[in-house]
């Protein structure tokens, strides 16, 4: 309205027009303070939640700082534990079991030859093992292949239908893994009914440790290696 306007209308309406301007401005001043009171207690409320959780937690790491160390031991003792059980294993393990090697010979073997025994034997080098000796020999070169301190003999007596048939077992056996050193100890002919066969003897070996450097690598001798190489 109007000021020139309100100066018209009677005394009591002008007295009730500032009753109420003033009626207003106390409730917007009323409804200020209480959101401002309201926010700051949330903010407040939130703050300490924050600060109580973090309280907690610089506790908590304070309280277990000091057992750090502990685990820390405790992991190295049984990583310790663990190295030894391994290295038990590996003395104490076959890589191949006999099972496997016998069918893998078997599996090389050529139509025209049959097996007559199989005899496996364990075997160590001494000097290998032995830390002096080994401390005394001379260092191998990088890249070289190293000797197997540990390793299976393997003696192979049976008949072939000829010379053909048995270099061709000689051959498959040295060129699958895991045989290494494959020799013919012993071939000669002899008469069975009906047929004149080659009797024969092979000896070879398969390392038990299995570790081989070749240009950095380290290859492991696996018996499904040498059965796929004889199936193709």
């Amino acid at each position: 309205m109007n000021e020139y306007l309100v100066e018209f209308l009677p005394a009591d309406m002008r007295l009730r027009g500032v009753m109420m301007a003033s009626r207003r401005r106390s409730t917007l001043l009323v409804a200020l303070l209480a959101a401002m009171t309201v926010g700051v207690a949330a903010h407040s409320w939130n703050r300490y939640r924050s600060a109580d959780v973090e309280r907690g937690v610089a506790m908590q790491l304070t309280t277990s700082s000091g057992k750090f160390d502990d685990v820390v031991d405790r992991l190295a003792a049984e990583q310790h534990e663990l190295s030894r059980y391994i290295a038990a294993y590996e003395r104490l393990a076959l890589p191949v079991s006999p099972r496997d090697l016998f069918a893998t010979l078997t599996h090389l073997m050529p139509e025209r030859m049959s097996l007559a025994s199989v005899r496996i034997e364990g075997t160590e080098d001494k000097q290998a093992a032995d830390p002096a000796k080994q401390a005394a020999a001379p260092a191998a070169k990088p890249g070289a292949r190293r000797e197997p301190e540990r390793w299976l003999e393997v003696t192979i007596r049976g008949y072939a239908g000829g010379n053909a048939d048995l270099y061709e077992f000689e051959r498959r056996l040295a060129h699958a893994a895991p045989f290494e050193r494959v020799t013919v100890t012993d071939n000669k002919a002899v008469d069975v009914p009906g047929s004149r066969v080659q009797e024969f003897s092979i000896s070879c070996r398969v390392p038990l440790t299995g570790v081989r450097y070749e240009g950095g690598r380290d290859a492991r001798p696996a018996v499904a290696t040498a059965q796929q190489g004889a199936s193709r």
